[in-house]
């Protein structure tokens, strides 16, 4: 199964991002489900935005819009066999709502990733397939670890179980407000092993099944492992980013307090365009060693 979980909205520069998974779904048939927040009149104008770059792609795709509506306003409409889906895309917005309105389907969207329907999520969609799901706050302790619109409505970092797609936890949005230190705050408060930070305009291309994962778009891919009392850091850039210049230096973080180290499934390997390592430490001495996603042993590695 394969994972298309971008930082951000849809944008020129997520264009490879589109190609990779139209190429992915082309090989299974045209229906292409899109679930997205919100009823048919609230939520209808956003459908092209998430829509039009695939029809672009591929003008004989069959866009099978899903509507998260509340509770009260009904029941979500599936699609009818789902498994014979091309590809299923679920767009941003609001995350603990995304949430809330996907895990009664949980078990069914499992399903069908693992039967090989490939998964687009975009911010929200990306943040909830995670077995811990980040989905909301912008304090750590009463600290300020991001700005407040980060936040979707709720103060202190929220944890939640997500869709278990992979174990690591999943944060968006990084580059552009700033919420590298919440991902790392998240780890250390709750009890997450590591998590993945990925910027704005790009996305991790995860084959779950090999374990191989790749960075596409112009910004990067953070990887935070929690060892403890600190978080190590690797940042990967996608082929598209301006070049950087690495910095062997360490770098200590004042991150809050600690959690128990969780066990959960790796989302696999990275081959790297660009990286540097950093250590967000809550007192012990920061180290220069590489940080992989975490397993439950070893983490593999196919670095370059």
């Amino acid at each position: 199964m394969t994972l298309f979980l971008v930082g951000g909205g849809p944008s020129q520069a997520t264009g490879p991002i589109y190609d990779s998974f139209v190429e992915q779904a082309r090989g299974r048939g045209p229906r292409i489900a899109l679930a997205i927040l919100g009823a048919p009149e609230q939520a209808g104008a956003s459908v092209g935005m998430y829509a039009d770059p695939i029809r672009q792609r591929w003008p004989e795709a069959q866009i099978e819009p899903i509507w998260l509506i509340d509770e009260d306003e009904g029941t979500v409409e599936w699609p009818t066999d789902p498994e014979q889906l091309g590809g299923l895309v679920v767009a941003g917005g609001w995350a603990p709502g995304y949430l809330d309105a996907l895990t009664p389907l949980r078990d069914e969207i499992v399903r069908i990733v693992r039967g090989g329907v490939p998964y687009m999520g975009f911010s929200a969609g990306a943040q909830i397939v995670a077995k811990h799901a980040i989905v909301g706050g912008w304090q750590s302790h009463g600290r300020a670890v991001g700005p407040e619109i980060a936040g979707d409505g709720s103060t202190e970092i929220v944890v939640r179980d997500g869709l278990g797609l992979i174990g690591s936890a999943v944060d968006v949005h990084i580059d552009s407000q700033h919420l590298l230190e919440r991902a790392i705050s998240a780890l250390l408060d709750h009890d997450i092993s590591s998590a993945i930070a990925i910027d704005e305009d790009t996305a991790l291309v995860v084959d779950v099944a090999s374990g191989r994962s790749d960075v596409v778009g112009s910004g990067a891919v953070h990887w935070l492992n929690n060892e403890g009392h600190e978080v190590r850091v690797r940042r990967t850039q996608g082929p598209q980013a301006q070049p950087v210049v690495e910095d062997d230096t360490e770098s200590t973080t004042d991150a809050g307090s600690t959690g128990d180290n969780a066990s959960p499934e790796d989302t696999g390997s990275t081959k790297d365009t660009a990286s540097s390592d950093s250590t967000a430490s809550t007192g012990t001495d920061a180290s220069a060693d590489t940080a992989s996603p975490g397993t439950e042993s070893e983490p593999p590695t196919n670095e370059k």
